[in-house]
């Protein structure tokens, strides 16, 4: 997200991500303030994200500690003001945010400086530890960028775009079961959720969305993989999505370009070989 902001914008928003195993139940990137953007994070997922781990690029203070403690909105909701996060990562912490954070037992807290720079890579390969031996692959560093993309609607406005990385970002980058789906609204993240099949990963979307309580209307989808049917993209356009961004690769493609475009639902085409999934 740091890289692809930069590469469109110049400049890099707050940004914060609420993860379980993880996997992101909430993401959020702000402009002006970065309490807005811890908020928005968090109640992604609020049920999921208790226990979890929580991750920024910006300095904590004692301010934004305890919104990451506790919050009298989530007691409302669930019954629980607690957070109860058990890894919490950052450039940097105040004195008095770490002694409030650090009253929680066995709580790992992270302090990375780099967060809030470019993250250097200095070789072109990762390696995956398995049985043996080791699995030599290219980094996972494609950066989604309006000027290599194919459009099928003008103009896309930043607000929309935003929301195309946020998805795009969770989606490339997650594991839920397979073909993840990701959906994004207003500057974060509604869910995260994945298959086996594409179309059983935006059921599964949009059923944890309605059991939140987010509203999807005019929302933004990214998907890891193309779909090869047209049940995805029709349950996509049911649910309010009004944009999205999707590999190409399927026979049914052209099919799969109409439907959008008949719903008007502004899209961004990636090239075939462009996939998030392992």
């Amino acid at each position: 997200l740091t890289k692809t902001f930069f590469a469109n914008y110049g400049k890099v928003p707050f940004i914060a991500i609420a993860s379980k195993h993880g996997n992101p139940c909430g993401i959020a990137v702000n402009w002006k303030t970065k309490h807005k953007t811890i908020v928005k994070a968090l109640y992604g997922n609020p049920l999921a994200i208790w226990g979890g781990e929580f991750i920024c690029n910006f300095k904590i203070d004692e301010k934004t500690a305890k919104i990451l403690i506790k919050s009298s909105s989530r007691k409302k909701l669930l019954g629980d003001s607690h957070w109860l996060l058990d890894v919490i990562v950052a450039p940097s912490f105040s004195n008095k945010a770490l002694k409030l954070l650090a009253k929680r037992k066995n709580r790992k807290i992270f302090s990375n400086p780099n967060l809030q720079n470019f993250p250097l890579r200095l070789s072109k390969w990762s390696y995956r530890h398995v049985r043996g031996g080791f699995i030599k692959q290219p980094h996972s560093d494609y950066i989604l960028s309006k000027k290599n993309i194919s459009l099928n609607t003008k103009p896309l406005t930043n607000h929309v775009f935003n929301d195309m990385l946020i998805a795009w970002a969770a989606s490339f980058t997650s594991f839920h079961g397979g073909n993840e789906v990701a959906i994004a609204k207003n500057g974060s993240l509604l869910t995260c959720a994945g298959g086996p099949s594409t179309v059983q990963a935006v059921s599964t979307a949009i059923q944890r969305i309605r059991e939140i309580g987010h509203n999807a209307k005019n929302s933004v989808f990214a998907a890891d993989a193309f779909f090869s049917f047209t049940d995805a993209p029709k349950l996509l356009v049911k649910t309010g999505c009004a944009a999205g961004v999707v590999p190409l690769g399927s026979k049914r493609d052209k099919i799969i370009k109409k439907i959008f475009f008949k719903h008007k639902v502004k899209m961004l085409y990636l090239a075939n070989h462009i996939r998030g999934f392992c």
